[in-house]
């Protein structure tokens, strides 16, 4: 690795899945079909694998195709239940174009299931308004056929039309499209549709997609955090910590030191099942990397096993208790690596020992630009922590141990002298081995789903993934396979290792990083304090406006005359929204806007794809829309200046430090002090 720390993000996982060879041998190969050639040339950069299927394909021949004088007049029938797509193409076609604009023509994103003759679709997408539509089709040869016949090059290159072969869909795949910004918004106005009633009899598969796009979008709208306090308590617990994490090693220095310099990482979960593979990890630690979890930590220390790293991302007082105790035997080397919004107390429990506090890939922590100390720490589990570490760290193969993520058969939930208990939920997933499912709960499948994200990348890089975990849930990707059997594959030949510490970074770039820190949020408070008082003034300007129109809704003396007035306050709130969006307010306020106003977002874009054709429609949708930005304005203004009074707490420590240093003289960044110019009773 060079001079940069390897962060773990999400790529597409449909692209860079072929070898070099496959991909020279499809760009040589002649494709006398011109219009099947662009499509599988627009595809390839979609999904290289359902590409170089099409592409290895010669005929097909389950479905029989019909073309009529008229170009919609395309129509596939099964040779063998001799069912028909359409009954008739082009009225069908026609009709099916007319419903869904009638209901959906606002709408950016729609999800078909079947491609049909592919017609419909590019119909649709004729409207500017409809930004992507995704189809899933259960069958290739319906694929093979249609991009044969139709051209939809255009349409897959700039990815507005995004095709999936269901069979190959996965999870994380689904979980990639919607996690996108642009269909992040667009949460609430998800549904399925079913191309023709020749899908019925998919209705399996059908239901299958369905669960897994709730899942996907489930998971997206929990990554947006729990609630605003919480973002708030990891923004305090951040800023209090920035002195200690700068003070301290640097992860970024840790992982250049040591990257690829072991090829096997094993983790260590405290799952019910990990009791039965600490001997074999007492054996086999001293030829790999060792990845402890904070909960795992004392077991280790109780078995005399010494791990390489201790990885924690909780923020709760509770998770100190883990590093009470301390072995200056087995401590000795050991780097605690610990998310920087980490709770005092544990900080406090772990040092003197070697501490690496890093900040996670959030926009708040981002913010900062002191890349020396981060990004890790995708997802809400340190298990996610940990194999994200092992990833960046350059390993070849990362194994999971104690990874149960379920309930043991007598009810357990964690290894035998695990400190803390999982309440009962009854979730049921796949299980280890494939056979029969495991009771779950629903915390733990969002970190299975993460663990699946990352292991599909992690493919892309050949990283090998072995699960012997030996019972549990089944996590896709990773290959299931016994600990002891796993160990002694991979530790033949290897001599004990011999890993090279780090010091901690000079006092001079010390300083200059408490400057950064300090000079950040300086301008933080400053940004945030000018946009809070922009929207005040606006909130108090415009909502008697707004509530005069409510009471002559509510009293149903809407009129036409309206619509006016509600275009002014409409353009003044687009104008603060568009002061949110400056790069100039957005490195500071983004975070913070997002989590405040994210649900009235949601709704807002409900309203956004609501039918408006007579002008009275669009002067009720226009209501609907300023009303909601009512709230939205009063959460925006009352989440920033949650962030500023927060920010301004929380930075004492910091104030504390560089004072101390001499490095200033006074504090600009502020005291707190309540300056909300309103209340709920405004609302």
């Amino acid at each position: 690795m060079a001079n940069k720390t390897k962060n773990f993000t999400l790529q597409n996982p449909r692209i860079n899945t072929l070898e070099t060879s496959q991909k020279e041998q499809m760009s040589e190969q002649d494709i006398s079909n011109p219009i099947f050639k662009k499509n599988l040339q627009a595809l390839f950069q979609q999904d290289e694998v359902l590409a170089a299927r099409l592409w290895a394909m010669t005929e097909q021949d389950k479905y029989e195709i019909f073309i009529g004088k008229d170009p919609i007049d395309i129509n596939l029938i099964d040779r063998q239940t001799f069912e028909y797509i359409y009954e008739k193409p082009v009225s069908d076609i026609n009709n099916m174009l007319q419903e869904i604009e009638n209901q959906y023509k606002r709408y950016p994103i729609l999800y078909f299931y079947g491609l049909g003759n592919g017609i419909l679709y590019k119909a649709l997408l004729f409207n500017p308004t409809h930004k992507h539509i995704v189809v899933l089709e259960p069958e290739i040869e319906i694929i093979y056929s249609v991009l044969n016949l139709v051209d939809l090059s255009e349409e897959l290159a700039s990815q507005r039309l995004t095709l999936f072969y269901s069979k190959f869909a996965t999870y994380t795949q689904l979980y990639y499209i919607v996690a996108k910004n642009e269909f992040l918004m667009y949460a609430k106005t998800y549904t399925l549709q079913i191309h023709t009633h020749f899908y019925d009899k998919f209705e399996e598969d059908i239901i299958r997609i369905n669960k897994e796009f709730s899942k996907a979008i489930s998971q997206t709208v929990v990554s947006q955090g729990n609630s605003i306090d919480d973002m708030l308590t990891g923004i305090s617990y951040h800023v209090k910590n920035l002195p200690t994490m700068i003070t301290n090693y640097a992860y970024a220095d840790l992982i250049k030191k040591r990257h690829k310099l072991m090829d096997t990482a094993v983790i260590v979960s405290t799952g019910p099942s990990l009791d039965k593979q600490l001997d074999t990890l007492k054996k086999f630690a001293p030829y790999v990397t060792v990845i402890s979890l904070d909960a795992s930590y004392p077991i280790l220390l109780k078995h005399g096993i010494k791990p390489d790293y201790v990885t924690s991302i909780e923020r709760v007082s509770a998770t100190s208790t883990f590093f009470e105790h301390k072995n200056k035997k087995i401590d000795e080397d050991i780097y605690f690596i610990v998310a920087s919004l980490t709770h005092k107390q544990t900080i406090k429990n772990i040092l003197p020992r070697r501490l690496v506090l890093t900040m996670r890939p959030h926009p708040t922590e981002r913010a900062f630009k002191l890349d020396k100390y981060g990004y890790v720490g995708v997802g809400h589990s340190t298990a996610n922590q940990a194999y994200q570490i092992a990833y960046a760290l350059g390993h070849k193969n990362i194994v999971l141990i104690g990874q149960d993520l379920a309930f043991a058969p007598d009810g357990k939930s964690h290894a035998t002298g695990h400190a803390f208990a999982q309440a009962d939920e009854f979730l049921y997933v796949p299980a280890y081995g494939g056979k029969g499912e495991v009771r779950t709960t629903y915390i733990w499948d969002k970190f299975k789903n993460q663990f699946e994200a990352d292991i599909t990348q992690s493919m892309l890089n050949d990283i090998k993934s072995y699960n012997c975990t030996e019972g549990g849930a089944r996590i896709e990707g990773a290959i299931e396979r016994p600990f002891l059997e796993v160990m002694s594959e991979l530790c033949e030949g290897k001599k004990p290792k011999m890993l090279p510490n780090i010091t901690k970074p000079s006092e001079a770039k010390i300083n200059a990083a408490l400057i950064k820190a300090y000079s950040f949020l300086t301008k933080k408070v400053k940004v945030l304090s000018s946009t809070q008082d922009k929207i005040e003034k606006l909130f108090l300007s415009i909502v008697p406006q707004i509530d005069k129109i409510t009471k002559l809704k509510e009293g149903g003396k809407i009129s036409e005359d309206m619509f006016p007035q509600l275009i002014n306050i409409s353009d003044k709130i687009d104008k603060i929204k568009n002061l949110l969006t400056k790069k100039s307010v957005g490195r500071y306020s983004d975070a913070i806007i997002t989590m405040s106003v994210y649900f009235q977002e949601l709704e807002l874009a409900k309203i956004s794809v609501a039918p408006s054709d007579t002008a009275l429609e669009k002067t009720k949708k226009l209501i609907d829309w300023v009303e909601i930005h009512k709230y939205w304005l009063f959460s925006a203004a009352g989440g920033l200046n949650a962030d500023i009074q927060t920010t301004q707490k929380a930075s004492e420590n910091l104030v504390k430090e560089l004072k101390k240093r001499s490095l200033i003289t006074k504090n600009e960044i502020g005291k707190p002090k309540d300056i909300f110019r309103f209340s709920k009773e405004d609302l």
